[in-house]
Formats: C-alpha cells, sequence, structure tokens
C-alpha cells in the first residue's frame, strides 16, 4: 500500500452518515464509498436518498452506500438503527452528523415559520431546530460510542455551519424571504463546542471528534443573493457541494490521525474578513 492510500484509504471501514440525503451529505457518501468505505445512510427522507443513490454510475459504488430511515430525535429509533446496523455491518469506524432541520426536506420553503424573523420566532420551530440539529447529534452520538470503542476507535464529525462561527448577515437576503433563523445559528454554534466536549472525553478511547463549517452552497439561490454572498466571499463564488469533499475524507481518513477537538472552516474565506 503506499502513502497515499495508507493516509486516505478507508477501505473495509463502515461509516453512517446522519443526514446522508442532503445535498452535501450525499456528495460526503460518494467521496468516502469511493475511498473504500461502506456508507450507511441514515435519513428521515428515504426516497430522496434512494433517488440520489439510483444516479451512481457503478454498480461497485452503489453497492457501498446503504440507506435507512432514521428520526434523529427519537433515543428509541437511534438505538435500535445503532443495534441493527452492527449486527448487519459489523465493526462501527466513523459518523457524520449531518442533518439539520429548516422546515422542508427538498427545498427552501419560505413560508415555513423556521424563517420566522427573530422578533417573532416561534417556541415550536425553536423546539424542532434544536431537537434535529443538537439533541439529534448528541443521540447519533452517545449511540456511536459503545461501537466505536469495541472496534479499537473511530472517528465523529459534527457539520456545523459559517454561521455557526459567526452570526448570519442578514444584508444577503433582500427581498427574497428567506434569513438564517436564530435557531439556525445557535444549534450550529453549539454543535462546535459539543465537539470539543467529546474529543476531550473519549480521546481515551481512541476516538476523534472534529467538526466541519461549510460556507454556503449554491443551490438556485436568487441572483440578488448569489451576488450579496460573492461579494463578502474572497474567492468570489459560493461552493458547490462537491467542495467539500477533500474535508470529509481528511477529517474521516489517518490523514487527520492528530487532530481531534478542532473546527475546520471551509467557507471560501467568509469567514477571514
Amino acid at each position: 500500500m503506499n502513502k497515499i492510500d495508507k493516509l486516505f484509504g478507508l477501505k473495509n471501514r463502515t461509516i453512517i452518515v446522519g443526514g446522508g440525503a442532503g445535498q452535501i451529505g450525499f456528495s460526503f457518501c460518494r467521496i468516502l464509498a469511493e475511498a473504500g468505505a461502506t456508507i450507511l445512510i441514515a435519513d428521515v427522507d428515504v426516497e430522496m436518498a434512494q433517488q440520489k443513490l439510483s444516479t451512481v454510475e457503478t454498480d461497485a459504488l452503489r453497492n457501498r452506500i446503504h440507506v435507512f430511515p432514521l428520526d434523529v430525535t427519537k433515543k428509541r429509533d437511534v438505538l435500535d438503527f445503532f443495534r441493527r446496523a452492527g449486527e448487519t455491518y459489523g465493526p462501527l469506524y466513523g459518523l457524520i452528523n449531518c442533518f439539520h432541520f429548516k422546515g422542508n426536506t427538498r427545498k427552501l420553503d419560505t413560508s415555513s415559520n423556521f424563517f420566522a424573523p427573530l422578533e417573532e420566532y416561534p417556541e415550536e420551530a425553536w423546539n424542532m431546530v434544536h431537537d434535529v440539529n443538537l439533541k439529534g447529534s448528541f443521540l447519533m452520538t452517545q449511540s456511536a460510542i459503545p461501537y466505536l470503542e469495541q472496534n479499537g476507535g473511530g472517528v465523529i464529525v459534527n457539520i456545523s455551519s459559517t454561521y455557526g462561527n459567526v452570526s448570519a448577515n442578514k444584508h444577503v437576503y433582500g427581498d427574497s424571504g428567506i434569513n438564517s433563523p436564530v435557531a439556525y445559528g445557535t444549534s450550529k454554534a453549539a454543535l462546535i463546542n459539543f465537539t470539543r466536549y467529546v474529543a476531550t472525553h473519549v480521546a481515551d478511547k481512541n476516538i476523534r471528534a472534529n467538526c466541519l463549517s461549510p460556507g454556503g452552497v449554491f443551490n438556485n439561490q436568487s441572483d440578488e443573493f448569489i451576488a450579496n454572498y460573492t461579494k463578502l466571499t474572497p474567492l468570489g463564488r459560493m461552493a458547490s457541494a462537491d467542495d467539500y469533499q477533500g474535508a470529509i475524507l481528511f477529517l474521516m481518513s489517518d490523514a487527520s490521525a492528530y487532530m481531534t477537538g478542532a473546527n475546520l472552516n471551509v467557507d471560501g474565506g467568509w469567514t477571514a474578513w
């Protein structure tokens, strides 16, 4: 095995991707499967996951990705999922928590109370966002630790956001009817420190935990939003989902073997101003 394969190869390693049906999540699944991993997508939107899986070009790659329904806010369901995954796929190597609540799993729906302004933000939306983003990541991580320990160690990566590091900039949204709501920012910020806590408390089990904070991903937003966002991004563009494949491969592989408790910003320079 050459040095590159030793650093970045994931052959015979099973990785759970919570929220793997999403735009960034499925891009993670593809690159990790290409590196040799067996991928278990755990997502509430199984239909979308299956649709994306059907676009994978080769049988060899497609056969490394498996889809399971899971509501990450329900502890009993999470525990049952890990039990079944362990029985079927053997030792667990990694977990990626890549889900977040946005009111609609398929699109940005401006009618959703998820997008309510700060002064009017409803308690029910606040609770739902934190139940999925934060409680879900806690339940998935808590459930994964015994399986990672049985494997002799492993890797956990939580997906935060630019807006987990700095406040949302309300000026980029214009008249789009979309904003980045308060509950999104608070839950994503909490994930960064949750990651630090996990990293320091499970290091003796040979488990590493890091955080990835992506910037904005192009997803057919309005021309006004794209212009406003790119003007504030030093690299002068929004990201594609594939722009995060290198970062997740690094974090999940032995290439990052001496890295834990860290937050990796991959945002085109947004937070560097």
